[in-house]
């Protein structure tokens, strides 16, 4: 299966437990893998035939920014849903990093999905 890959889409989202975190927007850095046939967009030069990345990129950044969610699994569910609504996506996978989450962790917490 062929793939369009999103890498490093920075949002920011009101996501978290903690009551600062329901107060303060935090950046989250997702990465998105679609799986679907880029033949015959490929063959045809037909971007109806595959998916409009700009679109995706700008569909997800309005969905995180404008929800508020607690969990990560949560915005990772609702980005999933979004991503396979487009029918020539196949399967798909959303990496979702939350820099910074954990006191004594140097970098980074993440949650990915992956989904057929």
């Amino acid at each position: 299966m062929d793939k369009i890959i999103i890498r490093d889409l920075r949002v920011n989202a009101l996501i978290g437990t903690l009551p600062q975190e329901q107060l303060r927007r935090q950046c989250l850095i997702l990465t998105l893998e679609l799986e679907l046939d880029l033949g015959p967009a490929g063959e045809a030069d037909d971007l109806t035939l595959s998916v409009d990345y700009s679109e995706i990129e700008r569909r997800v950044a309005e969905l995180a920014e404008n929800s508020h969610f607690r969990l990560l699994e949560a915005l990772g569910a609702a980005v999933k849903k979004l991503l396979l609504g487009y029918p020539p996506v196949a399967a798909g996978s959303i990496r979702i990093v939350k820099p910074r989450a954990l006191r004594n962790s140097m970098v980074e917490i993440a949650v990915n999905f992956t989904r057929g």
